[in-house]
């Protein structure tokens, strides 16, 4: 079974609606483990005092999370002023490493920016697995980078670091299926009763909101 097909059992499928629900009269409209779930334990990436983290875990292999890349632009513009937007690469196994290792290179980088967008195109448009280290560079060349550079940052101290702390947090999270929206450390909005990516979106916003309120 090859990464791709594993990765479409690990991805499910948000294809059916639910009632657009909008927060009114003070009564918040989403419910635990039917629209979100409840970790048993807290733990944000990097708490910022009197800011709400909204993470996003995705997958470069997943066709969800790169079709949801669309939605999250329009989640960056319009979200509140007090929720700080991230993205976290899920790390299911040794495969998946390394497409974390190529995001935290990218950030160390500095051109994460243009490097997301490619990596994305290169696996599900140009069909790469990016699994082969030369081919990995290949891309970070076309942006200027030195193959020195490249290998300085992609199994540096600060790489590897980040990805065993994605690691570890795809599994304190709990993380079965990308994309996956986490909530301040606390929250999946991931219930069985979303089924669309503007369901997720809403669910993460009101969660956020509440998080806020409750400071």
């Amino acid at each position: 079974m090859n990464q791709r097909t594993v990765h479409a059992v690990l991805c499910f499928s948000l294809l059916f609606c639910v009632p657009s629900l909008s927060h009114a009269d003070n009564h918040w409209q989403f419910q635990n483990n039917k629209h979100y779930r409840t970790l048993s334990s807290a733990e944000n990436m990097s708490a910022e005092q009197e800011r709400i983290e909204v993470v996003e875990v995705f997958a470069y292999s997943c066709n969800h999370c790169f079709n949801f890349e669309t939605y999250l632009d329009q989640f960056e513009k319009s979200k509140a002023d007090y929720i700080d937007f991230k993205k976290m690469p899920v790390v299911f196994n040794d495969a998946y490493k390394t497409h974390a290792r190529i995001y935290y290179t990218a950030e160390s980088l500095g051109n994460l920016d243009v490097m997301h967008r490619k990596i994305f195109k290169a696996m599900h448009l140009d069909r790469k697995s990016l699994i082969d280290e030369n081919e990995i560079y290949q891309l970070f060349a076309e942006q200027g980078i030195s193959k020195q550079q490249f290998l300085s940052r992609f199994r540096s101290f600060t790489v590897e670091s980040k990805v065993k702390r994605a690691q570890r947090l795809t599994s304190k999270y709990k993380i079965r299926s990308t994309p996956t929206m986490v909530i301040n450390g606390k929250y999946t909005a991931n219930g069985p009763a979303v089924k669309t990516f503007e369901d997720m979106l809403a669910v993460v916003k009101e969660l956020a909101e509440r998080e806020f309120l409750s400071q």
